[in-house]
């Protein structure tokens, strides 16, 4: 084991020597500054470099001193973020990410969870006409119908997370609810803008079962009740087609990042640079834990001329290395481990010394910019620590409070928008009560005809719809607010029940008029329990208190007590078919009346018939106020479903109230042009008739995805039922 096998000794002074003018040549000169070193050192691989590639023809691949390019997308372009806002693709890679990002990092789904569930605490429904409510509250709120409840925390989760959210309702045209309301894909969806509509256009694409049932025909009963119904949907079953969508049915929430952009802009994209380092700080954390767990050993095998005290050094040979190896390996492997050897081997290990840096300020600093990205910080969720206090959050708190209220008022949006579509089908119109009755209430609108393309204001009836209540949006400590305002109220201070109720969500006005009513019940019921003891204790001949006896015992009158002031007793109401006809009142005007006594007081010849009479003549029934302060009163109508509709009192007909709308849109519906079949010339073809379904007809004239026909309609069915009134 003395010499090296196969080859000759090498030479140790040789290399020696050549180390030492290798040193020398890139070390520096005495007098040299590194100024001046470093320039001669890159001039010398410049010139190796050049001379390197000269044969090939290309120019030297090195360059020193780089300047790094002052731009400001550097960074993005480097990096390969995605900042082209208005590229299809960038924006589904960024939709990606941010999906990724709410599934596996805990501060971004924890956040994105709390804006999506906490605006919608107390969710409920409210309005004047209790029918209405509990109809409402069970059409979109109730599991057997739209799940509100758990449908806007959907919706929620994917505005917050990639900035928008596609909701596409399905309507049922015959009964004139929702049938259903699901979440699209935005990568599915293509917003174009138009110069002559205040709303841009909305295209998508088909469902990616519904393309595939298209394409192979499998199942076939499903393909063919699918093209029996909706047969336009061939024309969209490419990958690459979208079809247009109407915007009743299809809404888009978005959060508004960039006033020029039609798409939104996913509210992480803030924090997305910071979210880069962390995983770059994650990946230098995991390499470093894999080394101290697999470090690496480096061995030395071998002894020089001098540790054997000869003149020939010990090079161990290939089989030598492979023994010592599988000597090693045995050791790991083993539970009891040693290597026993006499001389020559010395082991170290190379990668493992180091310990894992203290990174926790830098993780500290990357979670604080993600939850500034929610306006929210570490005190508001955790509470304040040492030397911090409630009032440094009170910007953050107050940003929070106002984005909650924001996507609030997006979500009473929505439910306007698809609760008006319910309220024109059922014919559920606003109204006043006035002596008793109702009155329906009509708005004005400006409408462009479609013939003359002239502009006109138009009178229909308005909807009424409950409104939909949260919890309000506070973050503030109400308990100390309140207890402030009342202090200041016990100090004389005149502060209202309203000011001091203005964080509370309750309206003064109605839980007046609830206590008036509530203590009206209550005294009613009180009387009639005394009454009702009264009779039990009399009919069972049991001693009766002193103040029953004298409230509901009934008493003699006393003789000594003046007739006159005896009160009198309400005057009889005659009844119809029990009192003679002399007593009975005259209920309506015989024709001798109206022919002996005309309308405007004067005189009729004998047998003649007076003529009729103006109803605007009577001005003395009118009341003293003009024209225009009357203009703004609600107007009667006969078409007030609280007034001439009583089918409507029992909810339980309310689905027959859309036959008749139903029936009106079907009358303003545009014809159904359907391409002719290619026929024979001569009399084959006049004697040629197209058979289109019923079903397919009516469908090629609604459309799967078209607005509901009936929007719209009330306008005329007002004008139709008063016409009808004026003829009748």
């Amino acid at each position: 084991m003395a010499q090296q096998r196969g080859g000759a000794q090498p030479n140790y002074q040789q290399e020696q020597s050549r180390i030492d003018r290798l040193f020398a040549r890139f070390s520096k000169s005495p007098g040299e500054s590194d100024e001046v070193a470093e320039m001669r050192l890159n001039r010398r691989v410049n010139r190796k470099t050049a001379a390197g590639v000269a044969g090939t023809g290309s120019n030297p691949s090195v360059s020193f001193a780089t300047v790094r390019p002052r731009d400001p997308l550097f960074y993005w372009r480097q990096n390969n973020l995605p900042f082209q806002f208005d590229d299809p693709a960038q924006m589904a890679k960024m939709r990606a990410y941010c999906r990724l990002l709410y599934i596996s990092h805990p501060i971004v789904g924890s956040c994105v969870d709390i804006y999506s569930k906490y605006p919608l605490l107390g969710l409920k429904m409210s309005c004047k006409d209790e029918r209405l409510t509990e109809f409402y509250t069970d059409h979109f709120l109730s599991e057997d119908g739209l799940n509100y409840k758990d449908f806007l925390v959907r919706m929620g989760r994917e505005y917050w997370t990639v900035g928008e959210a596609w909701p596409l309702g399905t309507f049922n045209e015959d009964l004139g609810v929702w049938d259903d309301e699901e979440l699209l894909n935005p990568d599915d969806v293509e917003v174009q803008l138009s110069p002559f509509l205040r709303e841009p256009r909305f295209l998508i694409r088909l469902p990616q079962s519904m393309r595939e049932l298209i394409r192979t025909r499998q199942p076939a009963w499903e393909y063919e009740k699918l093209i029996t119904a909706y047969p336009e949907l061939t024309y969209y079953a490419d990958d690459n087609s979208l079809m247009p969508v109407s915007n009743v049915l299809l809404r888009q929430l978005k959060h508004e990042a960039d006033t020029f952009n039609p798409r939104g802009i996913p509210l992480l994209y803030r924090a997305m640079r910071s979210l880069m380092q962390e995983e770059m700080l994650n990946a230098a954390v995991d390499s470093i834990a894999d080394r101290l767990y697999t470090p690496l050993i480096h061995a030395k095998l071998g002894a020089s001329a001098s540790d054997l005290g000869t003149n020939v050094p010990w090079i161990p040979t290939m089989d030598d290395l492979a023994d010592f190896e599988e000597a090693v390996d045995a050791a790991l492997a083993g539970d009891f481990r040693i290597i026993m050897t006499h001389f020559a081997v010395q082991m170290e290990s190379v990668l493992g010394k180091e310990d894992i840096p203290d990174l926790s300020p830098d993780f500290d600093r990357i979670e604080g910019r993600v939850l500034q990205t929610f306006g929210l910080s570490k005190t508001m969720l955790a509470g304040a620590s040492s030397g911090e206090t409630y009032a440094a959050d009170a910007l953050n708190r107050d940003l929070v409070t106002q984005m909650l209220t924001n996507y609030q008022s997006l979500v009473t949006a929505h439910y306007r928008q698809r609760a008006l579509v319910v309220a024109e089908a059922q014919e559920h119109f606003d109204y006043e009560e006035r002596g008793g009755k109702r009155y329906v209430k009509m708005e004005e609108i400006y409408e462009i005809d479609e013939e003359t393309g002239e502009g006109r204001i138009v009178e229909q009836p308005k909807l009424l719809i409950p409104d939909l209540q949260f919890k309000t949006m506070s973050l503030q400590d109400e308990a100390a607010q309140n207890e402030f305002f009342e202090a200041l109220r016990e100090a004389g201070v005149p502060i209202s029940m309203k000011t001091r109720l203005h964080n509370v969500n309750i309206d003064f006005e109605e839980e007046v008029e609830k206590s008036r009513d509530e203590a009206v019940e209550l005294a009613v019921a009180e009387q009639e329990t005394r009454k009702a003891i009264y009779v039990a204790l009399r009919d069972k001949g049991l001693p009766i208190p002193e103040d029953l006896r004298s409230d509901f015992q009934p008493r003699a009158l006393d003789a000594s007590v003046d007739p006159g002031q005896m009160p009198t007793a309400p005057s009889r109401i005659p009844i119809l078919g029990m009192d003679p006809i002399t007593s009975q009142p005259t209920l309506a005007p015989t024709m001798q009346d109206l022919q002996s006594t005309p309308a405007d007081g004067g005189t009729v010849a004998p047998g003649g018939v007076p003529e009729p009479v103006d109803a605007d003549q009577g001005q003395e029934q009118r009341p003293d106020e003009s024209d225009e302060m009357r203009g703004d009163m609600p107007k009667q109508s006969a078409v007030s479903p609280y007034v001439s509709r009583p089918a409507l009192d029992d909810f339980t007909g309310l689905y027959r109230t859309h036959e008749r709308i139903k029936t009106l849109a079907d009358a303003h519906r545009p014809k159904v042009l359907v391409p002719p079949k290619p026929v024979a010339e001569g009399e084959e073809a006049e004697k040629a008739e197209v058979q289109v379904p019923e079903a397919i007809a009516r469908k090629q004239a609604i459309g799967l995805y078209q607005g509901p026909r009936h929007i719209g309609m009330r306008r005329h069915l007002m004008e139709e039922d008063i016409n009808k009134e004026l003829q009748a």
